[in-house]
């Protein structure tokens, strides 16, 4: 072994090293869990041997990092990155990070029981993204948290006074992009040695932070109400939204947010009436401050929204305020595999057809959009109650298309309405320009995040 050329033991070492599983399951149901491996990798196996393959696997160990950090607090921000930055650093291994998967276990559940969404000091999130992005340059950046948790994360408020009803644990927000900047240099922010104690927040700060966690708690309460109070609004609307500088750290151009399976709020009385904790409105800026400013960078071109069985009511507004964009993807089932709905505990005291029904009308729904002759939308693009960004968007793919029978109703009922698109492989509709031309090659998503297996269970639309 010790007389075989380093080249030829580097190129078997490539055959040994699989996919990431954050690479694969990005689709699946959120869980703290669904990123562990239970059996050793091939390659880290073999880096085992001798230190002499153990330096050659190096890089390859570390090119998809998973870090599950211990977290006691949001608001003192226990979150501290320095020794694996630094391992990183030490070794050369920052660069060739291709993917960065945070995986945030704590809840604050004091904030949760006075259903009000926990803040975390500006001043703590921007020493974090920078000294994360100072050392590793990731082709994707995926972050695990339950959603209160991931809302003080980027920084927004979360509608919590439905949240018992959905029993959401986790969701998934993941940044992606298909290459790196080649002059791109290191972060010109703090160094590596700077240290969470070294940075101080003034009084003034303090009584700020304070002030707009009391302007969250009474913009969440002003929404479950009908119509919340002049003031109230004119006070909110005139203060700046904090900005989240992860969505800016780098030219991210795929976005996916799983929002992990919605069956339970199907037990409830009028479940239809409910209203999720999601970033869904946050992202599109939709929503009251500080959700009013979109986090959505205008260099995200792709966009994926994957859920078990969503209401509704609550898809539409992705339908409502879709961004300009190529290419949508669409994922309202759960994937082959998860066996969510032989769950009896899952589905006790729920109607299937109630789940279904739900699926059935959010597909309409985008057929309606995809099909709408844009030379019926006013000069505002608000004709038919229509978004004028539908008409930017060259690809549609639904994870959703295993259903032979309901797919071609599906592509029967649009080749008729619209001559633009066409079906470009099952699942997948193309538009034609305007010269007749489709986007060619049509592939996944940036880095995976797309094309997944869709999945077998029930229609899949009715149109």
């Amino acid at each position: 072994m010790d007389r075989i050329p380093p080249e030829i033991l580097l190129h078997i070492s490539d055959f040994l090293d699989g996919a990431a599983p954050s690479q694969t399951r990005l689709h699946d149901e959120p869980r703290h869990d669904m990123l562990d491996d239970r059996v050793l990798p091939k390659l880290k196996t073999a880096s085992l041997v001798c230190k002499a393959w153990r330096i050659l696997a190096l890089p390859s160990l570390f090119r998809h990092i998973l870090w599950r950090p211990k977290m006691s607090s949001l608001r003192a921000f226990t979150l501290n990155p320095i020794s694996l930055l630094r391992f990183l650093d030490d070794h050369k291994l920052g660069r060739g990070v291709t993917s960065f998967t945070l995986i945030v276990d704590f809840e604050d559940k004091e904030a949760n029981s006075k259903r009000i969404t926990p803040v975390i000091r500006t001043v703590d999130l921007e020493w974090l993204w920078d000294q994360l992005f100072s050392v590793i340059d990731p082709l994707r950046f995926t972050m695990i948290a339950p959603p209160s948790t991931l809302a003080a994360f980027m920084s927004r408020m979360l509608f919590l006074d439905d949240a018992w009803s959905f029993g959401i644990p986790y969701h998934i927000l993941s940044l992606a992009r298909a290459t790196r900047d080649p002059l791109r240099g290191k972060s010109s922010g703090h160094h590596l040695e700077t240290h969470l104690s070294d940075l101080h927040i003034s009084t003034f700060e303090q009584s700020a932070a304070r002030a707009s966690q009391s302007s969250w708690s009474a913009a969440a309460a002003g929404a479950s109400t009908s119509s919340p109070s002049t003031s109230t609004s004119c006070t909110v609307r005139s203060r700046k939204a904090p900005a989240c500088p992860l969505f800016t750290a780098r030219p991210w151009t795929s976005l996916l947010l799983n929002e992990g399976s919605s069956i339970k709020v199907y037990k409830t009385y009028e479940f239809f009436l409910r209203q999720p904790p999601s970033m869904l409105g946050a992202l599109l800026g939709c929503e009251e401050y500080p959700n009013d400013t979109p986090l959505l960078p205008p260099t995200v071109t792709d966009l994926n929204y994957v859920a078990i069985f969503p209401l509704s009511s609550h898809f539409e507004t992705l339908l409502r305020h879709l961004p300009p964009l190529d290419r949508l993807f669409v994922q309202l089932t759960p994937r082959p595999g998860n066996g969510i709905l032989q769950d009896r505990d899952e589905t006790a005291h729920v109607d299937l057809a109630d789940l279904w029904l739900e699926r059935n009308t959010a597909y309409s729904c985008i057929v309606r959009e995809l099909t709408t002759d844009p030379s019926a939308l006013d000069d505002a693009g608000h004709g038919h109650d229509h978004n004028r960004s539908w008409t930017a968007l060259r690809v549609f793919e639904s994870g959703d298309a295993a259903d032979q029978e309901a797919w071609e109703m599906a592509v029967k009922f649009v080749e008729r309405e619209s001559e633009a698109w066409r079906v470009e492989r099952e699942g997948v509709f193309v538009k034609r320009d305007a010269d007749g031309n489709t986007p060619s090659p049509v592939g996944s998503e940036v880095d995976g995040h797309a094309g997944a297996a869709a999945s077998g269970q029930g229609q899949l639309l009715s149109v």
